[in-house]
């Protein structure tokens, strides 16, 4: 035993006290001074989730509708025009996404295990419990949730809601970029702005690419916030009610950062005009690709001239197509009716090539518009080739004094939709054969629909 030992032997035995030798005091490491938060903090696991195995059991929420977009694009706006209806309820944002849920032991893990809940089928039961109390406080029918950062798990959403829909918001990327700089201008300098918002619409990209839904514009809001408006409640099979564009009177709500838009344009409780669009030489170079993707810049794509002159020629302009449930729905109204167009119109599928072969279906027209649903089946009759193509009209009349207007989408100022707005396909079979059935739109931007072998 050595001096010390034997000296703490005796301090211990009289005193209760030991000798120890100092270590160096701990001194934190400095932080860099340019050292940020990250703006979308990222779990330290990937969570494995799967749908509800019982919707109606593990569901309360019924038919979410989520806004997906990118950060300063309006969606503030857009969920204060819709919490004004009388049927939707919109709170600030809620960043349910970051609710988990860690069991402490492992025989809770196995007390779960044994009920069929995975980690991912616990925090789904969360998050529904969470928003459905929400909606309920509310009153309302259906709640709609508005948080930028959910277009980057827009899989994980769709999964856990099923029957949920989606509202796709766009804005000018230089436009986004220039207000996520201004909204803090200290926290980052306009290149970094660019970027980071940058993440945000490559995100609201790949979920627009993937999901059915919905797209308006920022620039539709501001324009023309009533026919936006019509066309949302449309999608959302509800009527239009006019005091949402005066959603100051229809609604308290506070304002706070970080949880949506604070500033004094949104407290006014009206649509305010946006700001004049960049000029193309505004647009910085990593944002042109998604720019023209979004078409945002002249002469990408289809040629512009002649996307134009479709929209002002006669047509019957698509507002919305739904693929799902063994059907394709589509609404939409009529622009510019020729001379003999006084109906009774249809919808009218003609077989690319082969004039002979035609599906029919009554279109009855209210206010201009129509919605008219065409059974996947009638899509696929026996005997039919693939790969096949129906291309859509609105007729009226008969024989030669017979009306064709295309179906297409010109008049939302995105051009090149082939390769922008892509629909889910549905599963079917010719013959015994599989195939998938899946609207698309042509290089003209007219509405088809294609029928392909499975893959």
């Amino acid at each position: 035993m050595n001096l010390l030992r034997k000296l703490n032997h005796k301090l211990g035995a009289t005193t209760g006290f030991e000798i120890r030798k100092a270590g160096l005091p701990h001194v934190p490491a400095p932080k860099s001074a340019g050292a940020k938060e990250p703006a979308e903090p990222k779990p330290a696991t990937q969570v494995a989730y799967r749908p509800p195995e019982d919707p109606e059991v593990d569901r309360l929420l019924r038919r979410p509708v989520f806004i997906m977009s990118p950060v300063r694009s309006g969606s503030t706006l857009l969920r204060l025009l819709l919490n004004a209806h009388s049927r939707l309820h919109s709170a600030h944002e809620l960043h349910f996404r970051r609710l988990e849920v860690n069991a402490s032991t492992k025989l809770a893990e196995r007390a779960m295990a044994e009920l069929g809940l995975e980690r991912g089928d616990l925090e789904h039961l969360i998050w529904d419990r969470v928003l459905h109390r929400e909606l309920v406080r509310s009153g309302k029918d259906f709640l709609v949730e508005k948080t930028p950062s959910n277009t980057f798990a827009y899989k994980r959403i769709a999964a856990c809601w099923p029957d949920a829909r989606f509202i796709f918001l766009l804005r000018h990327p230089a436009s986004i970029a220039r207000s996520w700089y201004e909204a803090d201008p200290e926290k980052r300098t306009e290149e970094e702005a660019a970027l980071d918002a940058l993440r945000y619409m490559r995100a609201t990209e790949r979920a627009r690419q993937a999901l059915p839904g919905h797209v308006v514009r920022y620039e539709e809001l501001t324009d023309d916030p009533e026919s936006a408006m019509k066309a949302i409640c449309s999608y959302l099979e509800i009527d239009f009610e006019p005091g949402m564009l005066d959603y100051g009177s229809q609604t308290q709500t506070s304002y706070k950062k970080g949880l949506g838009d604070w500033k004094d344009k949104i407290r006014s409780g009206q649509v305010q005009a946006g700001r004049a669009l960049p000029s193309e030489k505004e647009i910085p170079e990593p944002l042109r690709e998604i720019s023209a993707a979004w078409g945002y810049l002249a002469g990408q794509g289809p040629d512009t001239t002649a996307a134009t002159a479709a929209a002002r020629e006669p047509h019957a302009e698509i507002a919305e197509v739904w693929p799902r449930d063994g059907a394709v729905r589509l609404t939409g109204s009529l622009h510019g009716v020729p001379e003999g167009g006084d109906g009774p119109w249809t919808v009218l599928l003609v077989r690319r090539d082969h004039e002979d072969q035609q599906l029919r279906y009554p279109a009855e027209l209210s206010d201009g518009g129509f919605d008219v649903t065409v059974p996947v089946a009638d899509l696929t009759p026996a005997g039919l080739s693939t790969p096949a193509q129906w291309d859509i009209h609105l007729a009226a009349g008969e024989g030669d004094a017979e009306v064709r207007l295309r179906a297409g989408r010109h008049l939302d100022g995105i051009t090149g939709k082939k390769n922008i707005m892509v629909f889910p396909g549905q599963p079917a079979q010719v013959d015994g054969a599989d195939v998938e059935v899946k609207p698309y739109y042509t290089i003209k931007d007219n509405l088809s629909v294609e029928v392909l072998p499975a893959s």
